[in-house]
């Protein structure tokens, strides 16, 4: 047997483990990064569909004042594949909004009651990313895209952006915003019986927003959920045709980036000044302007026929787990 016999084999196997080497080498270094990039791409357009639907179920939330309980799975991780299961990861954080929104207040027997109005925001921050760090996060009845890390900007996020608009400007005063602020309260009113230059009865309906302490962050590769719940409590002031109350007083903070408070000051104070309008028997409207707030209220008038006041406050629990 010549020598040439005995290592042509051995050739032929060294050069069809180099093809099969090479071939792994270029899915590994190309092919397969391409395919868990295509796969967290899918998951993004989940991620982004899905934090869409809960923006529109908190303003369906704020919109209806009623009680109700609303859930959205959120996909947390991509980039899976069937020859390389590891996947990305993710992380759901509901945080509550720093500053006071507004107040209700109500003085009856010369007693004030005052409720408070907050706001929430919540983000999506995707972790060990394949593509890219993208993520989003929901403020004032709008989305941005986040990317990056910073100890300043929205969530921490080095950069964001409006999703849907092309600047912050255009977000602040896009119609969607303005609208979800001006839904937050709203006010009814009914004639007397016998008058209807005299208001008997006039309802507050106020949203306000909070976290679930103890459902308010995770972090997972599977599926999380943002939920919300909303519940409504109701008390009565004065006496039905015998006692109004004092006053009713609305103030709307003057620290949360305008024009969202503007456009929910503007609202209420349109409404209460036409109330005084419709019921002049009644009711008078006054408000003003300090440096930390915009105050409008309606206020008996001495000695007219008596109103009551309910106020519908929806309180509405949103929670990551």
């Amino acid at each position: 047997m010549r020598d040439d016999d005995a290592v042509a084999p051995v050739v032929a196997a060294m050069l069809v483990l180099a093809v099969i080497v090479t071939f792994f080498s270029v899915w590994n270094a190309v092919y397969l990064p391409s395919l868990k990039e295509q796969s967290e791409m899918a998951q993004d357009r989940d991620a982004v569909s899905a934090i869409s639907r809960f923006s529109a179920d908190i303003s369906t939330a704020a919109a209806l004042k009623q009680e109700m309980t609303i859930s959205q799975p959120f996909p947390m991780g991509g980039g899976g594949t069937i020859f390389s299961p590891l996947s990305s990861a993710g992380t759901l954080r509901v945080n509550e909004e720093p500053r006071l929104l507004y107040t209700v207040g109500i003085t009856d027997s010369g007693i004030d009651y005052e409720t408070q109005g907050r706001l929430v925001n919540f983000s999506y921050r995707p972790v060990n990313d394949f593509w890219i760090d993208q993520g989003y996060t929901w403020h004032y009845g709008y989305l941005n895209v986040t990317q990056g890390s910073s100890l300043h900007g929205a969530d921490g996020a080095d950069l964001s952006t409006p999703l849907s608009y092309p600047s912050m400007k255009d977000a602040y005063n896009s119609t969607a915003s303005a609208g979800f602020a001006r839904s937050l309260v709203e006010i009814e009113a009914i004639p007397w019986y016998n008058s209807s230059a005299n208001c008997s009865h006039i309802t507050v309906s106020s949203v306000s927003f909070s976290r679930e302490p103890d459902a308010s962050f995770i972090s997972s590769n599977g599926i999380g959920t943002l939920s919300l719940a909303a519940a409504v409590n109701e008390t009565e002031y004065g006496i039905p045709e015998i006692t109004s109350p004092n006053a009713l007083v609305i103030r709307v903070s003057r620290s949360v980036p305008e024009p969202f408070p503007l456009a929910l000051y503007e609202h209420i104070n349109e409404t209460f000044a036409g109330l005084a309008v419709q019921y002049p028997g009644n009711l008078v409207h006054t408000s003003f302007t300090t440096a930390a707030y915009n105050e409008t209220s309606i206020l008996p008038v001495p000695g007219s026929l008596p109103l009551t006041i309910t106020h519908r406050q929806i309180l509405v629990n949103v929670s990551a787990y």
